[in-house]
């Protein structure tokens, strides 16, 4: 039995895991959508004295201190609950699909110089909306940074923030380091008083990560990194790539200042020293690493409008993909949540196992066309129509790739995708009706009027004629449906309680 929280949020994998506990992917089963779900677990401090409830003030902490950062590059809190013994604090938050920073150094090293630098206007941007408050990160690194499949950047983490306003007290009394050695400040390896220039010194580092492809200071040990951060001077980046504006070089060196007074004065200034580098509205396309998102892209295309055909997440770079439990378990699961009425989780259910299905049974298989049908159908009813609409084209595609010209599944999969572009505005009702006649002589040529497929078009017409303004005709056409259903179908069958719903409704 899966584990629900609070009686709302359904535990369905494991996203990571980090000195404070572990973020779970959960499913909010009200609202129907994927969330993140942070968990503390506290009882492994209990026998530590009273930190069990220093950890439970944390989390609080961290609630608060992130909802208060109104930016769209800080994921959104959704709720925090403190279950009922007391042995767990969870942060349900926004689930972000992309990768993390530290994926991409991973997988390419040095970044291209675009690239880097929208990610680090994109952070300082989220940093100057946390410093306002006053917030501090204190534990920013290429680990806490995701790049959305958008290009958006966002600043994860801010579970060991220091309140700078004086609004609740410091929680370092446990004589815990907090933060990572990489891209800990010298003031911060001091254990001395942090100030949002400690942040700005962590993006220095990442900055130099990204341009260089190797960390500022690299040791046997963090012992020797920490004494590093306090005592050696970072090899200038131009040095190490000759192609660095020398701008930038100086930027990241001001950055990684061992005074905090002798860097940048704010986050915002590190922005406005960037802008120069911005790729503009309209340019070319940079030059991102395969398979990775863009983030240039906010700047080359301000504010743009939704793409009109949804782009499949990318796992992360060696990120084992989700356990499936088996086709059979999947499919199972994916009934249960249709029967509970969480169509978006059923179709993502089966979104985890195409892969699976394709490579048992093949790109052509009426197995792999089966599967996306109901993806389809579940992201219909869940209204998520431009995710339909994909899936009900690859169901074409898969028959079409098999050899199939026409056929029951090929014409209703033919009929979804009409329908679900008259939905989004994609076809106007005229335009829809026209397709849906042509689709029907199609059908008539090979079959009759009477058909199971026939009847399919015909109700499809039946349900978009009102739109079209042209009530006689509508009223025509639903008569002569509801005559043939009353010869062909018993009282009880669905179509024909639908015709009578539709005569009913263009009465009224």
């Amino acid at each position: 039995m899966r584990e629900v929280i609070d009686g709302r949020y359904e535990i369905t994998g494991a996203l990571g895991a980090g000195g404070m506990g572990e973020v779970l992917l959960g499913y909010d089963v009200v609202l129907d959508r994927a969330v993140a779900v942070k968990r503390i677990a506290v009882g492994q401090f209990a026998s530590r004295g009273d930190l069990a409830e220093e950890f439970v003030a944390r989390f609080r902490r961290e609630a608060r201190v992130t909802a208060r950062i109104r930016h769209q590059g800080v994921p959104q809190v959704f709720d925090a609950v403190l279950d009922q013994g007391a042995e767990s604090v969870y942060l349900v938050m926004e689930h972000i699909e992309g990768v993390t920073l530290r994926d991409c150094l991973s997988g390419v090293g040095e970044l291209p110089i675009e690239w880097g630098v929208a990610v680090a206007a994109q952070i300082a941007t989220v940093l100057s909306h946390a410093h306002v408050l006053p917030v501090v990160h204190r534990d920013l690194k290429p680990a806490n940074v995701l790049v959305a499949g958008d290009g958006t950047v966002k600043v994860i983490d801010f579970g060991i923030a220091a309140l700078l306003d004086g609004s609740t007290s410091r929680i370092t009394r446990t004589g815990s380091v907090l933060g990572t050695a990489a891209y800990m400040s010298p003031e911060l390896v001091n254990g001395q008083d942090v100030g949002p220039r400690a942040d700005l010194y962590a993006l220095g580092c990442i900055m130099h990560e990204m341009f260089s492809g190797r960390r500022v200071f690299e040791a046997r040990s963090e012992f020797d990194t920490y004494n590093r951060h306090l005592a050696d001077a970072p090899t200038p980046l131009r040095v190490l790539r000759r192609e660095i504006p020398g701008q930038i070089e100086q930027l990241v060196l001001e950055l990684l200042a061992k005074d905090p007074a002798d860097r940048p004065a704010t986050a915002r200034a590190v922005y406005d020293r960037l802008l120069p580098f911005f790729p503009g509205p309209g340019t070319t396309e940079c030059s991102t690493p395969a398979g990775y998102p863009d983030p240039t892209r906010i700047f080359r295309r301000p504010n743009p409008p939704a793409d009109m055909a949804p782009a499949a997440p990318r796992p992360a770079p060696g990120k084992p993909a989700a356990a499936t439990g088996g086709l059979a378990d999947v499919a199972a699961r994916y009934r249960e949540l249709c029967e509970l009425g969480r169509f978006a989780q059923a179709a993502e259910a089966l979104v985890t196992v195409v892969d699976e299905a394709e490579h048992r049974y093949g790109a052509h298989s009426r197995q792999l066309g089966e599967l996306h049908r109901d993806i389809a159908t579940a992201f219909a009813h869940s209204g998520e129509h431009r995710r339909a609409l994909a899936e009900w084209e690859r169901v074409e595609a898969i028959e079409l790739r098999a050899g199939a010209t026409s056929g029951s599944r090929i014409w209703r999969a033919r009929v979804a995708a009409i329908e679900c572009r008259a939905t989004l505005g994609d076809l106007s009702a005229p335009a829809a009706v026209d397709e849906l006649y042509r689709l029907f002589g199609e059908i008539r040529s090979v079959e009759d009027e009477f058909s199971d497929d026939a009847v399919h078009v015909r109700l499809a017409i039946a349900e978009i004629l009102p739109a079209v303004g042209d009530r006689s005709r509508a009223e025509r056409f639903l008569a002569q449906l509801r005559t043939d259903l009353e010869v062909l179908r018993p009282a009880e069958d669905p179509v024909r309680r639908r015709v009578e719903q539709l005569v009913a409704e263009l009465r009224r």
